[in-house]
This record gives C-alpha cells, sequence and structure tokens, in this order.
C-alpha cells in the first residue's frame, strides 16, 4: 500500500454485531467501516468464542488460508485472543489491544481469574509478533511486555458517530422512553456480559449514600442498540462509570458528546476526556466519596458541553489515525524485507 492508495484489510475480531446481539462489538464494527469509508476494503472475519473455546482454534487455519489466498495486505486484529489467532501467517499484522485482554479480569479476591491470565499471556505473545499496535489507552501500553512492543504501540481510543450521539432536548427524551420529568436518573449502562467488572455493586452503594441527601434512582440500561442509546444519555441527569478496568470506555466519550456530565472512577483514559469537559473525576472508590461527587454534580446545570469531545472523537479523524497504524506496520514490514 502506498501512502495514498486503498488496501485490503481483513479484520479478525472475536466481538461484532449480530441479529441476535447488536451491541456485541459495535464499536469494532463502527470503526471498521468508518475505516472502508476512508477508502480501504475490509473484510471481516468474526471469531465467536462465546460459543466454544474451540472456536478460537478452528479459526487459526481459516484465517491462515485467507491471508494466504484473498489478495489481502493487512491483518487488523481486535482484542488480543484475535490477535493470537492472526499471528500465524506471513501478513503485516497490527493488533488492537481493548481492555482485559492485557490487564485480566479480576477474581473479586485481589488476583485475576485463571482463565484470564491464560488470556494476558497469549495476548503478549500476539504483541510481540505484531507489526503495529494500537491501545485504548496509556495503562495498556504500559502493559505490554516490553519496551519494543510499546515502541509498536499507539494509544488510540474508539471514535464515536457524533451525528448520532449528540445534544438533544432531555424532556423530549424522556417522553419518548417514557420516564418522568421530575425524576433525577443517574445512569449506568453496561452489557450484562460485564455486569462484574462494571462493578454494579460499588454504583449501588454510592446511591444509596446518595439517598440519605436526594432522592435519585440508578438507572440501569443493559445491552441498548447504539440507535437507541442517545435518548438515554439526553434524557439522564449525568452518567456513573465505577469499573475495575476499562480502556477506552466509549460510554464516557458517548455521554460528553451528548453533552451529559459523567461521573467517573480514574479508570482507562477518562482523565482525558473529563479535561475537554464538565464532570467528576475520582481518585477513590469509596461509596461515600461517589455519592458526594454525583450530589455536587445533580445539583449543578446537569448539561456538559461536549463540544471538544465531539471535535476529538469524530469517527472520521479517528479512521486517518487508523489508516497511518496500517501504513506503518507495511512500512515496518518491507524495511525488514519482509
Amino acid at each position: 500500500m502506498s501512502e495514498s492508495s486503498p488496501c485490503r484489510v481483513l479484520a479478525v475480531t472475536n466481538m461484532y454485531p449480530t441479529p441476535e446481539d447488536p451491541t456485541y462489538g459495535s464499536f469494532v464494527a463502527t470503526q471498521m467501516a468508518s475505516v472502508q469509508r476512508a477508502g480501504v476494503d475490509v473484510e471481516v472475519d468474526f471469531v465467536d468464542g462465546r460459543k466454544s473455546q474451540w472456536e478460537y482454534a478452528r479459526a487459526i487455519p481459516r484465517v491462515r488460508r485467507r491471508a494466504r489466498s484473498d489478495s489481502f495486505d493487512l491483518i487488523h486484529a481486535h482484542y488480543g485472543l484475535s490477535g493470537f489467532v492472526a499471528a500465524f501467517h506471513t501478513l503485516p499484522l497490527v493488533v488492537s489491544f481493548c481492555g482485559d485482554d492485557l490487564l485480566g479480569t479480576p477474581d473479586g479476591r485481589g488476583g485475576l481469574t485463571p482463565k484470564s491470565r491464560v488470556g494476558v499471556r497469549l495476548s503478549k505473545w500476539a504483541a510481540r509478533r505484531a507489526d503495529a499496535i494500537i491501545c485504548k489507552s496509556e495503562e495498556l501500553r504500559n502493559a505490554l511486555p516490553g519496551p519494543a512492543e510499546r515502541h509498536r504501540a499507539h494509544v488510540l481510543g474508539n471514535g464515536v458517530d457524533v451525528e448520532r450521539f449528540s445534544p438533544g432536548d432531555r424532556l423530549a427524551a424522556r417522553r419518548r422512553l417514557g420516564v418522568s420529568a421530575e425524576e433525577r436518573l443517574v445512569l449506568f449502562p453496561h452489557s450484562r456480559r460485564q455486569a462484574a467488572v462494571k462493578r454494579f455493586d460499588l454504583a449501588e452503594s454510592a446511591i444509596r449514600a446518595l439517598n440519605q441527601q436526594m432522592s435519585t434512582r440508578l438507572w440501569v440500561i443493559n445491552d441498548v442498540t447504539p440507535d437507541s442509546m442517545p435518548d438515554y444519555y439526553r434524557a439522564a441527569d449525568c452518567m456513573l462509570l465505577t469499573s475495575d478496568h476499562e480502556g477506552s470506555p466509549n460510554t464516557v466519550k458517548e455521554a460528553l458528546c451528548c453533552d451529559l456530565p459523567v461521573v467517573t472512577v480514574e479508570v482507562g483514559d477518562v482523565r482525558e476526556w473529563l479535561s475537554l469537559s464538565t464532570g467528576c473525576l475520582l481518585t477513590t472508590r469509596e461509596p461515600n466519596e461517589i455519592a458526594r461527587a454525583l450530589g455536587e454534580v445533580l445539583r449543578g446545570p446537569r448539561r456538559a458541553d461536549g463540544t471538544r469531545v465531539r471535535r476529538r472523537v469524530r469517527l472520521s479523524a479517528v479512521a486517518e489515525k487508523v489508516l497511518d497504524v496500517y501504513r506503518e506496520a507495511l512500512a515496518r514490514r518491507r524495511n525488514a524485507g519482509g
């Protein structure tokens, strides 16, 4: 691929929307669609590891055959296990790391689950194989296995469709969702698959403490499609994030793009986005302190100014940065004589 010409990319991912689960990996679909609009021919190979862990083993020869036979210029793997699957070929490889693929999944006892420890080892192996790396946050970049991998890594969060996730009328959104105009709503969006790492228990404790000062509802939203989600951001009074870890949480960026203030523990790249808008970044996970921060935001105007966030996260801007990573991977392979 030259600096200006399009190329053919095979996107290998274990997260991708399906008719049965349209929210699963929607950020991968959105990013690859934006890359395609930038002039790259993209095909997707979805490894649905939810069916069985054997799906990863079955995918290795399939991806290898496609790499050999379909005239792709580059493979872009999303998530560390997908990077492992996509590493058994001779094409340039870009791997995007998203969160627990490098950080592991907490087991609730101060350690990591055995399954995620295996996943971390495979992810680090994929990082060593990759010609270029995308990390969703600086925390993930620092979790790479060594300085050589960190040198090849770019910190680049997912983009947001700012035409869809944009400010709107709060009361009109509440009417569409059948929500009372007077109720104080703290939005807590997550996938049911992520309930443990999102720390719903901590969010509940904070709301119980807050309800001693003001009546507030923790508005838990599960698996809402991207088309419907903007109204939830517009209707809420603020959003709460209490996760144990994140990469670059799309919910924070989407909320701020809809001018919804965010209260969040320090995780992933949330500091960057809160510095551009309105909300509260907490250095503690103590429920009473979270409740105090929520109270301050709810006593305020309950609207943020997401102008600078929208400018930074628009899909076209992020897609151009992804293309720069592709060019780097191809150049590195050429220079290495591959």
